[in-house]
């Protein structure tokens, strides 16, 4: 139940941040060089909702399987991201918190992507 609420309350506070600036956000994405600027500009508005929403219903505990799966999605692509802009050597930051916080890099938010996985996993599958 817990890590329920933290997963939940990460993509609340992740969202929020993201969400209160979406033009700092689409700079953001737009650094990794995985997709063009006006797609780039149509995640940064909508996906910090869609983490939102996801993050809600996870702590609400409602459709709680559907905030699961699309949590554990949007990880899996965080994660994609973060690794391909490591291995590329890209000296960016990772954007994840917004403005919240800075200068994080992709290593140590790449790690922490794959807690969070494993935080997925035991919701999936050890918190019957």
């Amino acid at each position: 139940m817990l890590a329920r609420i933290v997963l939940g309350a990460l993509f609340i506070l992740t969202g929020a941040a993201k969400a209160y600036d979406p033009g700092t956000f689409a700079t953001e994405i737009q650094r990794y060089n995985l997709i063009p600027w006006m797609p780039g500009a149509i995640v940064a508005v909508y996906l910090p909702w869609l983490e939102i929403l996801a993050g809600a219903l996870l702590v609400l505990k409602r459709f709680e399987r559907g905030a699961l799966l699309l949590i554990s999605c949007l990880l899996f692509v965080f994660t994609f991201a973060l690794a391909s802009a490591t291995f590329r050597g890209l000296g960016i930051d990772c954007g994840c918190f917004g403005k919240a916080f800075t200068a994080t890099g992709t290593v140590f938010p790449l790690v922490r992507n794959f807690l969070l996985l494993a935080f997925t996993g035991y919701l999936w599958f050890g918190d019957q």
